[in-house]
């Protein structure tokens, strides 16, 4: 009796674990250049987003979100790369620099609306502590803005992806 109760929940198990469809293999990333490659369904798309990231090289990309609402799709997608395009022994030459977008894309996956938030940038003297967290449905990533003498907190809630990121900023502390 132990034995069929065992194999039943076995079963059960393997059937919710087969039935979910992780992101990461529904959407792959990659990056050429200031472009975004987001490959959906075998279809690539390019995603032109050279004005919205600080990294002169980008060395890594990933996909932490993505929602399909009302004929739009939402992404949220880390990019991260090298302060300097060749890394040297000067200011930021082995700096990194980070952001984290918000992707609102029509069904013919054109950019509709894009927000970018960078959480570390060695060029502005910005510093999150510990990156982003992810927790559920919930990213949040805190982080000094030295520059703009601000500590932010950013927070996206993938329940709400039509709302993009909330941002709440107070003024740091004078020593």
């Amino acid at each position: 009796m132990k034995a069929v109760i065992i194999t039943i929940f076995l079963c059960f198990a393997s059937v919710l674990a087969f039935g979910q469809k992780p992101i990461k293999t529904v959407y792959k990333i990659r990056a050429k250049d200031s472009t975004l490659i987001v490959t959906y369904q075998g279809k690539a798309h390019k995603l032109a987003i050279t004005e919205k990231i600080d990294a002169a090289k980008i060395t890594d990309t990933d996909i932490l979100f993505a929602d399909r609402k009302d004929g739009f799709t939402y992404l949220i997608v880390n990019v991260s790369g090298w302060s300097k395009a060749k890394q040297d022994d000067r200011q930021c030459g082995a700096g990194v620099e980070s952001n984290l977008l918000w992707i609102k894309l029509n069904p013919a996956w054109k950019i509709t609306e894009i927000k970018s938030a960078h959480y570390q940038l060695c060029w502005s003297s910005i510093d999150a502590d510990d990156g982003y967290k992810i927790n559920g449905n919930l990213l949040n990533v805190e982080f000094n803005n030295f520059r703009d003498n601000v500590r932010v907190k950013l927070t996206y809630n993938a329940e709400l992806s039509e709302l993009g990121f909330q941002i709440l900023e107070t003024k740091l502390k004078e020593n």
